[in-house]
Parts: C-alpha cells; sequence; structure tokens
C-alpha cells in the first residue's frame, strides 16, 4: 500500500509536464519536429469576402462536371404545373401519369398493405 502513496503525485508530475510541453510547442509557433499538425481544427478564416467569395472555385462553381451535367437534362417541370392550384390531372381518380379517360388510376401492380389503401 505504500508503494501506491507516490502514484497521485506522479500521474500529476506526468500531466503537468505534458501540459508545459504543449504550451511550449503552441506560444512557439511550431508543433514540433515530427509532431503531426492538427488540420481538422478549423483556424481563423482568412477571407474577408461574401460567402460566395469565399468559396469561389469550390461548391458554387458551375463549371463543374457535375452542375454540367444536371442543367444538360432535359427533364423539367411546365409552367402550367407550377400554376396555383392546377393538379396535373384533375379527372377524379385518375392517375397523374395518365389522364386520359378510363385510364387505369394505379397502372403498377403492389402488395396490399394498410398505406396503399387498397380494397378487396
Amino acid at each position: 500500500m505504500a508503494k501506491l502513496a507516490g502514484l497521485p503525485f506522479l500521474l500529476l508530475s506526468l500531466l503537468v509536464a505534458a501540459a508545459a510541453t504543449a504550451a511550449a510547442a503552441y506560444s512557439s509557433g511550431g508543433a514540433g519536429e515530427g509532431a503531426v499538425p492538427l488540420n481538422w481544427i478549423p483556424g481563423m478564416s482568412t477571407c474577408q469576402g461574401t460567402i460566395e467569395e469565399c468559396l469561389a472555385g469550390e461548391e458554387f462553381d458551375l463549371s463543374s462536371e457535375v452542375a454540367r451535367r444536371i442543367l444538360a437534362t432535359s427533364d423539367y417541370i411546365s409552367y402550367n404545373s407550377l400554376k396555383r392550384d392546377n393538379t396535373p390531372c384533375s379527372r377524379r381518380g385518375a392517375s397523374y401519369y395518365n389522364c386520359r379517360p378510363g385510364a387505369q388510376a394505379n397502372p403498377y401492380s403492389r402488395g396490399c398493405s394498410a398505406i396503399t389503401k387498397c380494397r378487396s
């Protein structure tokens, strides 16, 4: 039991030594030789402009490959479908995808469950 009496003092001494070493490395401006830089810790931003100006060439760059592909697609929403109080097909019970008279309202088959509200 007498051997364990000095253990808290030893641990406290090691903790103080580690803190002093870290403080010295921080105040000198360097992390020391062979130290791993902590790049995942966000630093102070050097950009003084708007968000768009600071991120220029990154996310907001519409010349990127992904943005070019998105803009090149021919899929679009028509102006008629964007009008207020307008549904794609105003016939009661008709499918939005097939608005012709007598068209099947639910052309694909799926199992009957509570969420599909199917009738027997």
